[in-house]
């Protein structure tokens, strides 16, 4: 008898939390997709600022912190 959608998530959510992320991440790759919807001046504009973090050039930031900072900045 298959497994229903239910059946599984019921079971996936008896993991730990470092378990779930893994089959949540095995699920969206295994689930094609495309770039069909990225214009073309986006993937230009992405591939420019991958080899921009690739090369060093721009430093990236850890969000949390960031938003860490904004929320002390704006005393949210």
């Amino acid at each position: 008898m298959p497994a229903t959608v239910e059946s599984v998530l019921s079971l996936a959510m008896t993991l730990s939390e470092q378990d779930r992320v893994v089959v949540a991440e095995q699920l969206i790759e295994s689930v094609p997709h495309s770039d069909h919807d990225l214009s073309d001046e986006m993937k230009s504009t992405l591939d420019r600022r991958w080899e921009e973090i690739v090369s060093g050039k721009v430093k990236c930031r850890d969000a949390f912190e960031v938003l860490a900072e904004l929320r002390a900045k704006y005393n949210v």
